[in-house]
């Protein structure tokens, strides 16, 4: 018995010590914890004592003191009637932009792609048949009428001819010579395409439904992607008499105003097409239009500075402006910038100058 209780005396040893290690660490886990919350309790003990003063009955209380409460103790929680709250009844005034309505011109425009021709070309064929001997001209050489382009040889097996010139019927400049020495040819092949450089148009095809407002002398744009940032003015200087029925387009010709030898013929034009234009109309800026899926409206400028939401009937739309068919009279002013601010009755200042209703406003 003795030696067994020996034995396991070791074994008991180490769970008295685990039991002490861990007892040990509990106690002092707790330990801490009671001394934190005393530490706590003896901060917070001083904010209790009474150290601020209740204020001395009938004296009033220092400026931005809260009381015990949260709320300020110099007055209400409401602010007083002349307290830094607009007062009731006050009304905004807000500043904006504005135009006046007056007649004007609208125009509306298409834009269509063209290519730079020569003002006239010319198909130069031989008068005989037979094999192109020689190109008396290169590409791009001007020639006068009469001068010689190419040779042709109009001998056969057995038979021998001299040469026979090929001879341009206009002045202009060699666009392109088709064909190459030693070719057979007839009198249907063209033997070159000359033209006059000094006469470049825009040849384009307008859509059918843009055509009842053209006519010659129809104003355009024209831009060049190898000429960034430039625009031309244009004229319309031919109409074709016949519609395409394929594509249902018109052929037209516009001549340039002013030259510029960086165009060159072959070139990618862009035209900017007048389609239409109403002139001595009524019109108002796009900027002070308000519209909606159903109708159109402005916010009129009243003498008193305040504005009306008017509705208002649009007609012909252009690029910056519409034309107003009824609703505003002329020499009224619109609002054009600050509208998405406004209501029915609002007082506004106008700035830049423009509209007068500046005037008697509140600032």
């Amino acid at each position: 018995m003795k030696r067994a209780i020996w034995r396991s005396l070791p074994q008991v040893i180490i769970v008295l010590i685990i039991v002490a290690v861990g007892a040990s660490i509990v106690l002092k886990e707790l330990g801490v914890s009671f001394a934190k919350k005393s530490a706590a309790a003896e901060r917070k003990a001083p904010s209790q004592s009474g150290i601020v003063a209740p204020a001395t009955a009938g004296a009033p209380a220092a400026a931005g003191s809260i009381a015990a409460n949260g709320a300020p103790s110099g007055g209400s929680a409401n602010a007083s009637p002349g307290g830094a709250s607009a007062a009731p009844g006050s009304s905004r005034t807000i500043v904006v932009r504005a135009a006046s309505i007056a007649p004007g011109s609208i125009r509306n425009y298409t834009k269509i792609n063209g290519d730079v021709v020569s003002g006239n070309e010319t198909k130069i064929y031989p008068a005989v048949s037979g094999k192109l001997l020689e190109r008396k001209v290169p590409v791009g050489a001007w020639v006068a009428k009469g001068d010689t382009i190419a040779l042709v040889d109009p001998s056969k097996v057995g038979e021998s001819y001299l040469p026979n010139p090929v001879e341009s019927t206009v002045a202009g400049t060699i666009l392109s010579i088709p064909v190459n020495e030693g070719d057979t040819i007839s009198m249907n092949t063209v033997i070159a395409m000359v033209g006059n450089l000094s006469d470049r148009k825009i040849s384009t095809s307008v859509p059918e439904r843009f055509l009842a407002n053209l006519r010659i002398g129809t104003p355009a744009e024209i831009s060049f992607d190898a000429i960034p940032a430039t625009t031309y003015p244009a004229h319309i200087t031919e109409l074709s008499p016949v519609l395409d029925t394929s594509s249902r387009t018109l052929e037209v010709k516009l001549s340039l105003d002013s030259r510029d030898p960086r165009i060159l013929v072959g070139m990618f034009a862009t035209v900017k097409l007048e389609t239409e234009n109403k002139r001595n109309v009524l019109v108002i800026p796009r900027s002070a239009v308000i519209l909606t899926s159903t109708d159109a409206s402005a916010f009129v400028i009243k003498p008193d500075s305040t504005v009306e939401r008017r509705a208002i009937v649009l007609g012909t739309e252009g690029e910056d402006a519409f034309e107003v068919k009824s609703g505003l009279l002329a020499s009224e002013k619109v609002v054009t910038e600050g509208k998405s601010s406004l209501s029915n009755g609002d007082k506004v200042r106008v700035i830049d100058g423009q509209g007068g209703a500046e005037d008697g406003a509140a600032r």
